[in-house]
């Protein structure tokens, strides 16, 4: 019987807190509630991304790295005249391969949904030339998530309880972010 994907196994393993995270999202259906939602992307991802830049990429991963939406997302947030929260870090997991594919799946898997996320944005009135340049970008790129599944498949000797663990560490990042821009307790 062949053994189960990487890919699957994350899934499993992270998908209580994906729907909490999907929860707290949630259809941003007016102006308000989008700003919101910027509020606590632009937290989630500023801290996430700034742990990246500082980690040194496996030289299995070649040319592929992470896209870095911070910046967008801060546009986004002057365009529609949003204060961003104040800044929190990411956990503290270390320096691994574990903790970088880990990481990587939760980034890229949101891509997926920043399709669905762009559309709701545009019936607000939001697109790629205002407030939402973010997901205009990130749901454009349709190769990013089968180009991460072979890498995360193909990479030597990762010990998938600690990816997972770094995945589910991810998730609680970008939930205590959001939970954050919409004032509930963490």
């Amino acid at each position: 019987m062949p053994e189960r994907s990487r890919r699957a196994q994350l899934r499993e393993s992270t998908l209580q807190a994906h729907a909490s995270l999907d929860r707290l999202v949630g259809s941003f259906d007016s102006p308000d509630a989008y700003k919101n939602y910027l509020r606590g992307i632009s937290t989630f991802r500023d801290a996430v991304e700034r742990k990246l830049v500082s980690t040194v990429w496996p030289q299995q991963c070649g040319a592929w790295h992470a896209e870095m939406f911070s910046g967008l997302i801060a546009v986004d947030l002057n365009d529609l005249d949003v204060t961003p929260q104040p800044s929190m870090d990411a956990p503290d997991l270390g320096r691994s391969p574990e903790v970088l594919f880990g990481m990587l799946y939760v980034l890229e898997g949101s891509a997926l949904g920043a399709r669905v996320l762009y559309k709701r944005a545009k019936q607000l009135g939001f697109d790629e030339d205002f407030g939402a340049r973010h997901l205009a970008v990130q749901s454009r790129r349709s190769d990013r998530w089968p180009d991460f599944l072979v890498l995360l498949e193909n990479a030597d000797a990762l010990d998938m309880e600690r990816v997972a663990h770094a995945s589910r560490a991810t998730f609680q990042t970008a939930e205590r972010a959001f939970r954050q821009a919409s004032h509930e307790p963490a």
